[in-house]
């Protein structure tokens, strides 16, 4: 069977293949028994594997087991005159062979998707070296790789998302290497077809979710890349993904890293060649920020600023806020509609629920993707329907203060709305709440604080710290149906993820409100938040109300007509 050897050695590059100077250790591991899959432990691998493995009882492990590029720092170091590497690597490699044929692996991963797109790359490098050093096993390679080819040709295997992403990069490479144009020009149809539905004209990618958005970015990149030595060309509809990096940052906060918008984790853009990621990333040392404090995204993405940073205020000393909306059924993004984020005094004050896992039957894992675990609303004892949309139904953007207001439809015979006035410059937000249902129903208003945070109920205010900044909220009434909840096991509540399979317990604070309708007047201080706050509402109108910050500050609030916020009364 022949194949192309220039192909097979331009197209060995990315990520997982480019070499490190973790690669003799790794090689030496490997040849020696030990396989170690960040963030996972390491593990002895069998003399004879049997694929069936899963040390861990860890979907994540599994799969990146069955993608085999794990065998790449082999094939690296075997390139670098180690040729028992190669050995190392044919015998694990010969052997998935063997006891995986297409459709009928040993595990549900072996031919899952996006896994065996990898395996395929992993397979198409080292041919140039097989054929080198051991011609005798390159058959067998060869005829595995036109086994993937015909399976990801096969349309009924391709998924949605990342995963088809690799699946198309799969089928290209392999196209390339085994020289075959029709599925070439397969798996560039597809991935220009996707294209256009991943990334919106504005740049966005569909995830819903910061972290993703950037592997997204990178990923698109490399498949970019990958055409071009193939066809000698880029598509243009892959001009869509240059506009990414602006929105990515936006989507930083202060201390340069992402919010954690849906399934990322604590993560720092960087190393992307634009000038307003290496702004972000360098605390305003390097590059040119976005143009604007706030940006509107049709994907369902708000993100505003008190700044990008001046001379009064450094980039990291600015606060920052995020509000979601949109589809709730995003694939990296959780039941977040309506939800605010808030970052000030050098901390994240109103933190987002994180990743930790992606195992499905993970009761935290549930937990965490739900609407009580972010700073939004939620119907006790309903299901949501993450198939809602969420809609933005109007926004303002004044000098002093921004105003948004959410309508969301996602729980069956009721409507909630959220109002958002928000004012960086003075550090104050307020929030009206609502609710109508054709029932009797018990609303909760939830706020999850940074798990650093301690905190004290003054009143009808609830006071939280670190050591860096502090945030207050009150609210309107004198209603004592509130409670601040603290890694909660049964029922799940009180819980952050800051990264993989890392549960840190956290203040949060539930609101009730009962009945067929009602409303709750929130507002929050990041600024000076240690001087008292109160809010009331105002006798000149339902939709009027008065908050008082100490005694010397006064705001007037309307969410009537296009909503005001007013220093003064």
């Amino acid at each position: 069977m022949r194949y192309s050897r220039p192909q097979a050695t331009a197209q060995a590059f990315g990520a997982p293949f480019d070499p490190t100077g973790q690669d003799a250790a790794k090689a030496d591991s490997l040849t020696q028994g030990t396989l170690e899959l960040a963030p996972h432990r390491a593990w002895r691998i069998p003399d004879e594997p049997t694929w069936r493995e899963n040390p861990f009882r860890e979907p994540n492990w599994v799969a990146q087991y069955h993608m085999l590029r794990w065998l790449d720092p082999l094939r690296r170091q075997a390139q670098r005159g180690q040729e028992e590497h190669l050995d190392t690597w044919l015998r694990l490699a010969e052997s998935w062979i063997s006891a995986n044929p297409p459709g009928r692996g040993r595990a549900n991963y072996s031919w899952a998707d996006m896994v065996e797109a990898a395996r395929a790359l992993t397979f198409c490098f080292a041919l140039p070296l097989i054929e080198d050093v051991r011609p005798e096993s390159l058959d067998t390679i060869l005829r595995s790789i036109h086994e993937h080819g015909e399976w990801l040709a096969d349309e009924t295997h391709i998924r949605r998302g990342n995963h088809a992403l690799q699946q198309h990069q799969g089928l290209l490479v392999i196209g390339a290497v085994l020289e075959r144009d029709d599925w070439v020009d397969l798996a560039v149809g597809r991935a220009r077809a996707m294209l256009l539905h991943s990334y919106d004209e504005q740049g966005v990618n569909e995830e819903g979710t910061p972290q993703y958005h950037q592997i997204n970015y990178m990923w698109w990149r490399n498949l970019g890349r990958r055409i071009e030595i193939v066809t000698g060309g880029v598509p243009e509809e892959f001009a869509r993904i240059d506009l990414a990096p602006e929105a990515m940052a936006h989507a930083t906060r202060p201390d340069g890293r992402y919010e954690l918008i849906g399934d990322t984790e604590e993560f720092n853009p960087r190393g992307l060649g634009h000038s307003a990621i290496d702004y972000v990333s360098s605390g305003g040392e390097k590059g040119e920020p976005p143009d604007s404090r706030v940006a509107i995204y049709d994907a369902g993405y708000i993100f505003g600023r008190s700044g990008w940073g001046s001379a009064q205020e450094a980039f990291p000393d600015t606060s920052f806020y995020s509000l979601r909306f949109g589809p709730q059924n995003r694939i990296h993004g959780h039941a977040d509609g309506m939800a605010l984020t808030l970052y000030a005094g050098g901390t994240s004050l109103l933190v987002d629920s994180g990743k930790y896992a992606y195992d499905a039957t993970d009761p935290f894992r549930a937990h965490l993707l739900s609407r009580e675990a972010h700073n939004s609303l939620s119907v006790d004892g309903v299901e949501y329907d993450n198939g809602a949309y969420v809609k933005l139904q109007a926004a303002s953007l004044e000098s002093a203060y921004e105003h948004f207001r959410f309508r969301d439809s996602g729980y069956a015979g009721v409507e909630l709305s959220r109002d958002v006035l928000i004012s960086p410059a003075w550090g104050l937000a307020v929030i009206l709440d609502s609710f109508t249902a054709d029932r009797e129903v018990s609303v909760s208003q939830w706020w999850h604080f940074n798990p650093q945070m301690g905190h004290r109920r003054e009143g009808q205010s609830i006071f939280a710290r670190d050591e860096h900044s502090s945030i207050r909220l009150s609210w309107a009434g004198d209603t004592d149906s509130r409670s601040v909840i603290k890694g909660r096991r049964a029922p799940i509540q009180g819980w952050f993820s800051p990264r993989w399979r890392v549960l840190e317990p956290t203040r949060t604070v539930q609101s009730t409100l009962l009945g067929k309708s009602g409303h709750l007047a929130t507002a929050i201080s990041f600024r000076d938040a240690v001087t008292p706050l109160t809010i009331a509402r105002d006798a000149s109108g339902a939709q009027v109300y008065v908050v008082r910050r100490g005694d010397d500050e006064t705001f007037t609030a309307r969410f009537d007509g296009d909503g005001l916020l007013i220093a003064g009364q």
